[in-house]
């Protein structure tokens, strides 16, 4: 039977409980869900981290996405929810009473934003919920019982949200704390630098690609394109009148990650380069049959998943070269072209 996969940040831990306390109450088994802030639901003594999520990703789970600030923060959160994204599964969107749903990191994000997603204290939208895994698992038929439990659920959320101590988001990319879900995130981001250069994939141009991008044959803005994807999940990029959009998000990730704007000012040109190569394909059209919206071949997302080490480096390499060159008044009240602080590096 489909397990249910509880993607979240450590930080919302206590939401994420929240939400599987209600699944066992109204009939779900232990064994049918997966929640890895709780040892009773995570991950085996001995199995490895990374390998094991991956493996219960790809039994095609039904995932419940628990959107946050602190879930847009995450590298790993957001590799998870790629992952998901990637093979299809089945999911709900549950926000955290704090996380504003016209958020950029939303709408611009993997998950179609036009699906409809809902905070989780709302008593209807829960209901509702319930209601649809009745389909799927062996939820009880006592309307009176799920009625006391969905009550009981959201009083929990009240309290769990009246204690919370909102905190800003400083860095989008670093975790502070050492909870058994942040060592988690920390291995998913580590894991893949333990690999060979070796490149697990049939794909010739893919090949061909990666083999241009070791021997620095690749545009600045070739790579940048590939961290901008691997760094935000979005495998689906917006092309023809869509392209405005697209650059307007990569404008908003350049200014997030320090780096100049030579990814967007040549994002059309860059676009056409990866078609010419055959590592895009057509994923939604106009209503007059112009492409509004191209897909990475299946090949190269699935290796953007799991990047070997030397390639991790190269486009660390190439982003550390394009940095964000702010204006300041000197001395004699001209203006200087200085670079910003660097920050500290990071695991990509």
């Amino acid at each position: 039977m489909m397990k249910i996969f509880i993607s979240h940040s450590s930080k919302n831990s206590k939401f994420g409980q929240a939400i599987v306390d209600l699944l066992l109450s109204v009939g779900v088994s232990s064994n049918q869900i997966i929640f890895t802030s709780n040892d009773a639901f995570g991950i085996p003594n001995g199995k490895n981290i990374f390998n094991w999520l991956k493996e219960r990703i790809t039994e095609k789970p039904h995932v419940i996405y628990l959107l946050s600030p602190e879930y847009y923060s995450s590298i790993a959160c957001l590799n998870e929810m790629g992952a998901a994204w990637i093979i299809e599964n089945q999911h709900t969107i549950i926000f955290t009473p704090q996380f504003n749903s016209s958020s950029p990191e939303f709408q611009n994000g993997a998950l179609d934003p036009r699906e409809m997603g809902f905070k989780i204290n709302n008593v209807d939208r829960i209901t509702e919920f319930v209601e649809s895994l009745k389909q799927y698992y062996s939820i009880s038929t006592n309307p009176v019982l799920i009625n006391q439990k969905i009550r009981k659920f959201i009083e929990d959320v009240n309290n769990i949200e009246s204690q919370n101590i909102i905190k800003p988001i400083t860095n989008r990319f670093r975790d502070v704390n050492i909870s058994d879900k942040e060592k988690l995130e920390s291995k998913l981001i580590k894991e893949p630098l333990k690999k060979s250069v070796e490149l697990k994939t049939e794909s010739n141009q893919v090949n061909k690609f990666f083999k241009d991008l070791q021997e620095d044959k690749l545009k600045d803005e070739e790579i940048l394109l590939l961290h901008y994807v691997n760094d935000t999940a979005r495998y689906k990029l917006g092309v023809g009148w869509k392209s405005t959009g697209e650059i307007e998000n990569i404008k908003v990730w350049e200014d997030v990650n320090s780096l100049n704007s030579k990814l967007s000012t040549s994002y059309d040109d860059i676009m056409r380069r990866y078609d010419f190569k055959k590592l895009t394909e057509v994923s939604e059209f106009t209503s007059s049959g112009n492409p509004r919206e191209v897909i990475l071949i299946p090949d190269l997302r699935e290796l953007l998943l799991d990047l070997p080490t030397d390639i991790l480096s190269q486009i660390k390499k190439v982003a550390d070269r394009n940095p964000k060159i702010i204006s300041s008044p000197s001395r004699n009240f001209g203006w200087v072209e200085e670079e910003e602080e660097e920050e500290e590096d990071l695991p990509f």
